[in-house]
Parts: structure tokens; C-alpha cells; sequence
């Protein structure tokens, strides 16, 4: 009991039950006996408790509301706690209590499959309470489990019966933060296909394993893949750059996360040229490159490969990046200011004066489309306000906008955000609308944006004012 007559939650037991996993006390030595690395076995212990204040939320859902996820989501979850009460039964002392436990009918449930399936429920949901179910089992279901703050913990209780615009913003959010790569899945452009890997299976269809989505697969094979084929094939006098879609995936990551993905602290020359290439095959805008370009341990052999793999080009767009691309990367390496007239800085000044100009003017177009279809939601205004202010950064009014049941509005300010985003914080709001077929009025702004972000933060030094 937390007081005289009072019982503790069971988030409350949560909490003290962990923090004893973190700092042990002697008398709690009965978890580890028998167990050769006490201190590892406590960790793993702790770890395996990780999700469960969700899991406590969800059952007092059901019990005091009638509320629960879908069947594979409550499998997930019953797996989760078993493989918890598993790593118990390891200590000698516990496990002739731990014999005989209930055994889901199913184990092999698909995770990225039901990840799929919750968020083209919420894209499609018509009501809070629709989008509120789907966010909530989201959070069960990604292995990301968010930091716990008051916040969004309440948010997510509120969530059970009366669901807000602003609870659901805040839940976005803080999924977005937890896992931003997964979180693509919630605005991807176009319907996935439905995969399951079985390499028993005689009838099913082989794949390269190195074609598998990111999701499926892991990052560093994909990366490897890549980066054996286009040197390859630049051997022969071709060009076989990855996909563009790869790149961004990277992007989104930024260099620490990405380092830590691919498991080097910097890339060679022969790893990043492919990719920098992909970049400057786009047509119109190029896409973010100066990000593995800051990464490279030698520029100058940089230079070298993207000498022979321009030369192996053969359309016309990506020859007219050379000149300026090399010259960028030499200014990049010997620190020299890059000023007009090169291309690179003429965007740069441009684009960053355009976006702090349409900062400002946000507030006046929120007045100006009153009573139109483009009217600003009302748990969206005041974000905007405050992007137009200069308080928030456009990615922050995104999740606002992006629930707008208006698609016109919706569509609307999302290419404003769009144009007026300039922080690296934006950077996975920009991949989302480039990603989403619903939003396609915003995604050349987005492009620019990418674009801009990219050489300000990672690339030469270039005065934009």
C-alpha cells in the first residue's frame, strides 16, 4: 500500500519494481540465483519491462471501458509478457512457480504486417476515436518504446473515452520522435504489399534479400548491397546508383544515427559516391547529399570517383552537376566561402529569404482563408501562429495539419510549412510529404527545402544574407 488505506497503482508497482532492477537491494538477490551474470540478467530483465506502463493502460481500458486492440495486437502483447516471465524462470528460486504458463494459439505474428495494417487504419479514419484506437495500438506495437513523461502518458489515457485533436497531435508527435523511420509508414505514399518471409516455404517468391524493404531488412546489408553494385558496375563503364528512396532513408537518419546504422564512423570515397549521385540524377531538385559528403574521410578521392562516375553518365541533367557539384566540394574541403555566382549559393540565399518571408506571412493567410476551404483547422491555428512567430519550427505544426480532415486545407498548409521550413528538426516532416501521394501540391516545396537544410547545415559555407 502507498498510505495507510490506500492501495498503489499498478504503474506504481511498475516504477518501484524497476527502479529495484536499476539499484538492487540485498534482499532482492532471489532474482539472480543460479544465474551466472547477475547484473546482465537484471538488465535484461529491465529492458523486458519496457512497454509495460502501456500494457497496464490498455488493461485498465478494457476493464473499465470496453476498450481493447485487435487480436494480433493483444498476441504481441501476451508474447511480450511471457518472454518477461521467461527471463524470471532463469533465477533457480522462481522457476517452480513459473512451470506451467498459457501459451499463446499463434507465435509467429508479423509485427511490420500489423504496423502496415494500423496505419492505413489510422490514414483512413473518419473520427478521433478511430485514429485514437490505431495510435494507441501503434504504441504497443513498435519496439520503440517512447521515454515516459507525464504528457503524453496522459494523453494517451484521455485517449481511452474521449479522445482530442490535441491528445492525438501530441501522441503523433511523440511516435514521430520514438521511431521517425517507422513513423514514415503513418503518411507513405500508396499502398505497401502485404510480405511475409518464409525461407522454408518451396512456393514462395525469392527476393534478393537486399531488395527487402528497410523494415525487413537490415540497413548495413542494404548499404553494402548498394555500394558492391554501383562500383561494380562502375568498373564496366556503367552507372547503377541505389534507389533514391534508400537515400532518403539515410537522410532522415543524419550522420550520427547513421554512423552508428551502418557501423563506421565515416565513409569511404567508393561508399558515398553512389549515393551523392542518386542525389544529382534527380530531375529539377536534387535531393540531400551533403550529409554523406560531410562524412567522407577523403574528399579529395571524393573527387576522384565522382570525376569517373560523372564521366560514365550518359543524360544530360546529371552532366550539367558537374562543374558546380565539384567546385562545391572542393570549396566543402578547403573551407573557402561558396558565393554567387555558383548555383548552390545563389539557391541558398534565394530559398532561405523566400521561406523567412512566408514565415512571416503566415499569420496573414490564416485570416485571409477564413470561412474558405482552406481554412486552418482550429487545434492547428495555433501552431501555425507560432511558426509564424519564429517560437516553433514548421515540423512541429505539421502534426496539426496533417490531421485536417479538409484535404484542400489540408494540402494547403502543408506546402506553406513546406516552404517556410529551414531547421534540420524538419527534416522528417519534408521525407513524409515527399512520400505522401495525398500531398502532392507540397512536395516540390518540400524538395527545395530538403534541398536548402542539406547545404546549409552540412555543406560549404555559404552566406545567406
Amino acid at each position: 500500500m502507498s498510505g495507510p488505506n490506500q492501495f498503489k497503482s499498478a504503474r506504481e508497482v511498475l516504477r518501484e519494481v524497476r527502479a529495484l532492477l536499476h539499484a538492487p537491494p540485498p534482499r532482492a538477490s532471489f532474482l539472480t540465483v543460479g544465474v551466472v551474470d547477475g547484473a546482465a540478467h537484471r538488465r535484461a530483465l529491465y529492458q523486458a519491462t519496457e512497454g509495460f506502463v502501456l500494457i497496464i493502460g490498455e488493461r485498465a481500458a478494457g476493464l473499465h471501458a470496453g476498450y481493447g486492440p485487435s487480436r494480433s495486437v493483444a498476441l504481441l502483447q501476451s508474447q511480450k509478457v511471457l518472454d518477461f516471465y521467461t527471463l524470471l524462470a532463469k533465477s533457480s528460486r522462481i522457476r517452480p512457480y513459473l512451470e506451467q504458463l498459457p501459451r499463446p494459439p499463434e507465435t509467429n505474428v508479423d509485427r511490420d504486417m500489423i504496423v502496415d495494417e494500423l496505419a492505413r487504419r489510422f490514414r483512413e479514419s473518419e473520427t478521433l476515436g478511430e485514429r485514437s484506437a490505431a495510435l494507441r495500438s501503434l504504441f504497443l506495437v513498435l519496439p520503440e518504446v517512447p521515454d515516459v513523461a507525464p504528457e503524453w502518458l496522459d494523453a494517451f489515457d484521455r485517449s481511452v473515452v474521449a479522445p482530442t485533436s490535441e491528445d492525438i497531435n501530441l501522441l503523433l508527435q511523440t511516435l514521430q520522435q520514438a521511431a521517425p523511420v517507422r513513423f514514415h509508414r503513418l503518411n507513405a505514399a500508396g499502398q505497401g504489399l502485404a510480405v511475409a518471409v518464409r525461407p522454408q516455404d518451396p512456393n514462395a517468391l525469392p527476393i534478393a534479400q537486399h531488395h527487402l524493404r528497410r523494415a525487413f531488412g537490415d540497413m548495413l546489408g542494404q548499404f553494402e548491397a548498394y555500394v558492391g553494385a554501383a562500383n561494380g558496375r562502375l568498373d564496366d563503364g556503367h552507372l547503377d546508383v541505389p534507389p533514391e528512396s534508400f537515400l532518403l532513408d539515410m537522410w532522415s537518419l543524419g550522420p550520427a544515427q547513421l554512423a552508428q546504422a551502418l557501423n563506421r564512423e565515416r565513409l569511404t570515397a567508393h561508399e558515398a559516391w553512389p549515393f551523392i549521385v542518386t542525389a544529382l540524377s534527380s530531375p529539377r531538385t536534387t535531393r540531400p547529399f551533403w550529409f554523406l559528403v560531410s562524412m567522407v574521410d577523403d574528399p579529395g578521392q571524393l573527387l576522384a570517383q565522382l570525376r569517373r562516375a560523372f564521366a560514365a553518365g550518359r543524360g544530360g541533367h546529371l552532366r550539367q552537376q558537374e562543374a558546380p557539384t565539384l567546385a562545391a566540394v572542393e570549396s566543402l574541403r578547403d573551407r573557402r566561402l561558396l558565393a554567387p555566382p555558383a548555383p548552390l549559393a545563389l539557391f541558398a540565399r534565394e530559398a532561405f529569404v523566400a521561406a523567412e518571408r512566408g514565415r512571416a506571412a503566415l499569420a496573414a493567410a490564416i485570416e485571409r482563408n477564413r470561412g474558405t476551404n482552406r481554412e486552418a483547422a482550429q487545434e492547428a491555428e495555433p501552431f501555425l501562429r507560432r511558426v509564424s512567430d519564429g517560437e516553433l519550427v514548421a515540423a512541429q505544426a505539421f502534426a496539426a495539419v496533417n490531421v485536417m480532415v479538409n484535404l484542400e486545407a489540408r494540402r494547403y498548409w502543408t506546402r506553406l510549412l513546406a516552404q517556410v521550413a529551414t531547421d534540420l528538426e524538419d527534416r522528417d516532416m519534408l521525407v513524409q510529404i515527399h512520400r505522401d501521394g495525398d500531398l502532392v501540391p507540397a512536395q516540390s516545396p518540400a524538395r527545395k527545402a530538403m534541398k536548402l537544410i542539406d547545404a546549409v547545415t552540412y555543406g560549404p559555407q555559404i552566406e545567406l544574407e
